[in-house]
């Protein structure tokens, strides 16, 4: 299972992308004789010219800090596993972990960047290649993640003389959950392998990789924390990285803190306070607490690279751009139009304005996801709706169509639904040269479904011809305070 090259870009993923890295005249000039594949977007190409380039000013630096994924393996099992390892040991039975080469692709970023963390999606030590990763890094702060298990003396010797900066340990505590699943030998064991890390250092007479743990909360291992931290500073650890469980499924829900944020709330920002004032760096995100709301700190800030290394995200969430790496520069990719509208989507300071996976997201807003989580009645199936809708849309039966895209828009909870529906509202409107409704439609779609690459195209072309100036409602300031305070 490889993401290759050779899959894409047809015509059509050629022309879109052109577009939205602002190279209008490739897109025309891949569309002579070609019309009629995309004829919407091809009249618009049209009205558009001479006209200013959308957003153009929003543009930023290349990302501070690169993850990337380098194993698709993992032995531990964890029930809480977001990458899908709770009921497995791979994802793929031919696709192991990331090759020498697949990972020179992302050195441009790595160069650019003052950061490389290796994460995920499995067990970075599954990868043999890891210390060749971390000496071709060296130049940069190198941060590398493991649950412990497989690391040893001869391992850690290796990683120490590549030049890794930090050492991550996944440790939960005892939490069913979470790495171990409550077994007290497993947990023992973590320790011994962070005492075993000091004791290599010493004997080499290194003062890197420096250690820390991330511990991710649920009801279960909330009271752990003041033992978590006395033992971590105890051997030497110097940073308690915070994270929360997400639930993916019911019965991890009722395990979550989000069951009675306000308390668990409440209780975490306590023991933060403490295990601060004993003199461990105890954070959780980039803060000293977990807040209600706040701005999203992984602006501009990063970039991922999960299983498709082509199609990075910009944080641990759901949110992917919709344009894939095509050999483009650091530069070119990072400031095309995806991204600048990301920008201005979180730089408006307004809930109304941003993506509604970020809207909803537990780092930014944990009430509001707290309140998503909660158990619903709602059995309303989008996808028979949105098919009959696309078969009648097909025989230009728009009446009947449009009232099973609004009744979708109204009654279903998936957002990556609602974005399918406004889209194909939109649709109709660019038909009937209804530009105006048409843009707010297209606003909408990327707002529930920011993945969706033709919406972000016909927006960026009706940007240019209403001439929308979304730079007046963007706050410049206020996006370099919420990134010099994520930076600090």
């Amino acid at each position: 299972m490889e993401f290759e090259k050779r899959d894409w870009p047809n015509l059509q993923n050629k022309v879109l992308s052109a577009i939205l890295i602002d190279d209008l005249k490739e897109a025309k000039r891949l569309l002579q004789g070609n019309d009629e594949a995309l004829i919407g977007i091809s009249e618009l190409l049209e009205k558009t010219t001479g006209k200013p380039t959308p957003l153009k000013n929003l543009t930023a630096q290349p990302p501070r800090e690169i993850h990337t994924a380098v194993s698709y393996t993992c032995g531990i099992g964890c029930k809480m596993c977001g990458s899908g390892f709770h009921d497995k040991t791979s994802l793929f039975e031919d696709y192991k972990q990331l090759s020498p080469q697949q990972f020179d692709e992302v050195m441009p970023w790595i160069d650019a960047a003052e950061l490389v963390v290796y994460v995920g999606q499995g067990e970075t030590l599954d990868n043999p290649h890891i210390y060749d990763f971390v000496k071709k890094s060296a130049g940069k702060h190198s941060n590398l993640t493991t649950s412990g298990v497989p690391l040893t003396r001869e391992k850690m010797k290796r990683l120490i003389q590549a030049s890794l900066k930090d050492i991550n340990f996944s440790f939960d505590g005892l939490t069913l959950a979470g790495h171990g699943s409550g077994n007290i030998k497993y947990s023992q064991t973590i320790w011994k392998q962070i005492d075993m890390v000091q004791s290599v250092k010493k004997e080499l007479g290194s003062e890197f990789p420096q250690v820390m743990i991330t511990m991710v909360l649920n009801k279960e291992n909330v009271d752990q924390m003041e033992e978590m931290i006395d033992s971590a500073k105890e051997r030497g650890v110097f940073l308690l990285q915070l994270d929360v469980m997400v639930p993916h499924n019911p019965e991890l829900y009722e395990q979550s803190i989000f069951t009675d944020f306000k308390y668990y709330q409440k209780k975490i920002n306590e023991e933060i306070k403490k295990g601060n004032e004993k003199g461990l760096w105890v954070r959780i995100g980039d803060d000293t607490e977990i807040k209600d709301s706040q701005p999203c700190h992984f602006i501009d800030k990063m970039l991922i690279f999960n299983l498709d290394r082509y199609l990075p995200s910009v944080c641990c969430g759901p949110i992917t751009m919709p344009l894939k790496i095509q050999g483009y520069s650091t530069d070119t990719y990072w400031n095309s139009f995806p991204f600048r509208y990301f920008r201005f989507m979180h730089g408006t300071g307004k809930s109304e304005t941003l993506p509604v996976a970020c809207d909803t997201c537990w780092a930014m807003n944990p009430l509001k996801f707290a309140d998503q989580m909660q158990p619903k009645d709602n059995d309303f199936k989008a996808r028979p709706l949105y098919l009959e809708a696309s078969e009648l849309k097909n025989q230009n039966k728009w009446d009947e169509a449009e009232k099973n895209y609004k009744t979708i828009i109204q009654n279903s909870d998936n957002p990556v639904w609602r974005g399918k529906a406004y889209f194909h509202l939109a649709e109709r409107e660019i038909l009937e040269k209804n530009y105006p409704k048409a843009y707010t439609l297209f606003q909408e779609t990327v707002k529930n479904y920011f993945g969706h690459q033709l919406a972000f195209t016909y927006l960026y072309l009706l940007m240019m011809l209403l001439e929308k100036k979304q730079e007046d409602s963007f706050s410049l300031e206020r996006m370099q305070c919420s990134s010099a305070v994520s930076g600090s």
